[in-house]
């Protein structure tokens, strides 16, 4: 067996690779933000955090102490002989300084979380030959549904996978039926730092009458805003100190947008609250205070939102969709309803408000299924075997 399977380390070192800007506004920057602590903690200086980025390189260490490689792994276009032209003349340009960056820092493991075709520049100079490191991909949710197994970009891709994981037994049945990748992915739930999340909270307050509903989401439509503002409609007036309250990363701000003209076509501008791109300790707060996690999406991988809250000893109503029932398997957990129904959200709402000692029951009943299944210390168990088991 090889020395680094005997001793449970990957040789050299990880990059976990995120297409976009590191901020902590969206799920998946929270699963690679706990996956680098959690593997820090146990081998300081394995890991780094990869960003796309067109403008700058290199190695970034921020405040937090958090190691980043801003490196630039441009996707090919979608159509057209002139933009595919042009691609090829930027992966000439873009390949060598790639190549440099990945054997001068020693990465053998890239693990790119949220798929996009970022990954086919990587997969082209693995298939190359000028990189024979180990390339795993992570989905996290929507990120399969652009995934075009046809593509011949998605087939160069997929053949020089190591491992594939899915955050979900659903996710992963999604990611099967693509029939595009040698082997079937392994299921890794996210998982969370459980005490360091609660810690968050202390001595943040945050000017939210209480009591409220919270919402915790990107602002986007497939997150299902707008059915929770109808269901808090239908039970804001026998409840007329209740409000609700929307945490989210803006997005480009049309969904937004779109959710306060509805509240103020409902009346209801004086009980929603929306705060927009708050830090993670906003979020434990917020959480803290909280009536009940009212989660509405239309379609998620496993959301980090409701293991947070399933920490907080929080009440949930969540629409029953993805891997939502792989965290809560039953009504002694929580509440799930059907998605783009908003009487059944207002109804379970309603039942979490007028019997509140049962849906506290339900809470540490979800609670104590989080401390034993949904753990950072689980989660980087599952990557590490992903990267070793290759």
């Amino acid at each position: 067996m090889p020395s680094e399977q005997r001793s449970g380390h990957p040789p050299g070192k990880v990059l976990l690779f995120q297409p976009f800007h590191f901020d902590l506004l969206g799920g998946v920057d929270v699963v690679v933000e706990n996956l680098w602590r959690g593997l820090e903690r146990q081998q300081p200086g394995l890991a780094s955090i990869g960003v796309q980025d067109w403008t700058k390189a290199g190695d970034f260490v921020d405040a937090e102490g958090r190691r980043f490689l801003h490196i630039n792994l441009p996707q090919p276009p979608d159509k057209g002989l002139a933009a595919q032209f042009r691609y090829f003349i930027t992966l000439l340009r873009r390949i060598p300084p790639v190549v440099r960056e990945l054997r001068r820092r020693d990465i053998t493991v890239v693990n790119f979380h949220f798929l996009t075709l970022n990954v086919f520049p990587l997969a082209l100079i693995k298939r190359l030959g000028l990189w024979r490191g180990r390339l795993v991909l992570s989905f996290h949710g929507s990120d399969v549904l652009a995934v075009d197994p046809k593509r011949p970009a998605w087939k160069l891709i997929a053949s020089q996978v190591d491992e594939v994981t899915a955050c979900s037994n659903a996710l992963a049945e999604q990611v099967k039926a693509l029939n595009l990748f040698r082997r079937p992915p392994q299921v890794v739930y996210n998982g969370i730092d459980i005490p360091g999340f609660l810690k968050r909270a202390d001595g943040v307050s945050l000017p939210v009458p209480e009591p409220y509903i919270l919402n915790v989401g990107t602002f986007v439509s497939n997150k299902g805003q707008d059915v929770l503002l109808e269901a808090f409609a239908l039970i804001a007036r026998s409840r007329p100190l209740l409000n609700l309250v929307f945490v989210g990363g803006t997005d480009n701000g049309v969904w937004l947008a779109t959710l306060r003209e509805r509240v103020a076509a409902l009346g209801l501008e004086e009980r929603v609250f929306f705060f927009e791109n708050q830090p993670q300790k906003h979020v434990a707060a917020l959480m803290k205070n909280a009536v009940c996690l009212a989660h509405s999406s239309h379609r998620e991988g496993l959301p980090i939102v409701l293991i947070e809250a399933g920490a907080c000893s929080l009440p949930i109503v969540s629409t029953q969709v993805g891997g939502i029932p792989e965290i809560i398997e039953s009504t002694e957990q929580g509440l799930l309803v059907e998605p783009a129904n908003s009487g059944a959200l207002a109804s379970a709402i309603a039942a979490v408000l007028e019997l509140p000692a049962e849906a506290d029951r339900r809470a540490e009943n979800l609670r104590s299924r989080i401390n034993c299944s949904f753990s950072a210390e689980s989660m980087v168990s599952g990557y590490r075997r992903a990267y070793l088991n290759v």
